[in-house]
């Protein structure tokens, strides 16, 4: 996650295709619930905690998503009405790829450890209500267990080399997502969401509410947020969190100039 004195960036990739269901009709097309495939930048507000706590401190985060898609569609194809979905946040992420490179955990255990990083949940909702909205629930807690990692230094007896590489502390960290719901429509397909997380690190727990908008786009000024060739859907409302340095939503769901 995003904290005051630490800005993580993302380096790890969920890799798998989404599909967005349509049904026919002769009005506008019916989108059924799901969330886009990718990175949304997060804006965390602290609801519950000591804001000057270890686990009190989190500003915001990238998080990869993706909906999937259960077995039990018409002629072999999926149930689009019957969707999963996986969040898992870029600093989990980070940490996990880290200590993979520092031989920090087993190669054989890898897997199990970004799997248990991801939190997944249920659409609980087909297709979105009158106010656009699609809720998922029922997540399973995303965990984290990391032990520290010595710093490197560098060999002074290699001049063209440096192979310092960084100390990183233990950690125990667990997130419970819930609560969650998406804008989908056809001009919003699951591109904006919020929901509700306990953070627990090291003993320490807090709870935030999350609002998030699709794609994670980098910014220093509004103007950029606000460029329409950054990717960000130019009819929502945005604007530059300078604190986490990513563009977010400037108003309540659903959030629209």
């Amino acid at each position: 996650m995003l904290t005051r004195p630490t800005l993580l960036l993302l380096n790890f990739v969920l890799a798998a295709a989404g599909t967005v269901a349509f049904t026919t009709s002769c009005a506008q097309p019916a989108v059924s619930c799901s969330s886009a495939l990718g990175y949304y930048a997060a804006e965390y507000t602290l609801t519950e905690g000591d804001p000057a706590s270890v686990c009190g401190q989190v500003l915001g985060d990238v998080l990869g998503m993706q909906t999937y898609y259960q077995e039990g569609g018409v002629n072999g194809t999926p149930n689009y009405l019957d969707a999963d979905l996986a969040i898992r946040p870029e600093s989990i992420g980070l940490l996990i790829e880290y200590a993979e490179i520092r031989g920090a955990i087993d190669a054989e255990a890898i897997d199990a450890v970004f799997h248990d990083a991801n939190a997944i949940g249920s659409f609980t909702d087909d297709y979105p209500d009158d106010k656009t909205f699609c809720g998922a629930d029922d997540f399973s807690a995303a965990s984290v267990s990391l032990p520290s990692i010595d710093e490197i230094l560098d060999d002074p007896l290699t001049e063209d080399v440096d192979e310092t590489m960084p100390a990183q502390p233990a950690i125990e960290a667990s997130l419970q997502w819930s609560n969650a719901r998406f804008v989908v429509s056809a001009n919003a397909q699951g591109t904006q969401f919020e929901a509700d997380l306990e953070y627990t690190q090291d003993g320490c727990t807090a709870k935030y509410h999350v609002v998030g908008v699709y794609p994670a786009i980098g910014c220093e000024t509004d103007d950029e947020c606000n460029d329409d060739k950054n990717g960000i859907n130019p009819d929502f409302a945005v604007r530059c969190n300078t604190d986490i340095g990513y563009c977010v939503l400037d108003d309540e769901l659903p959030a629209f100039e």
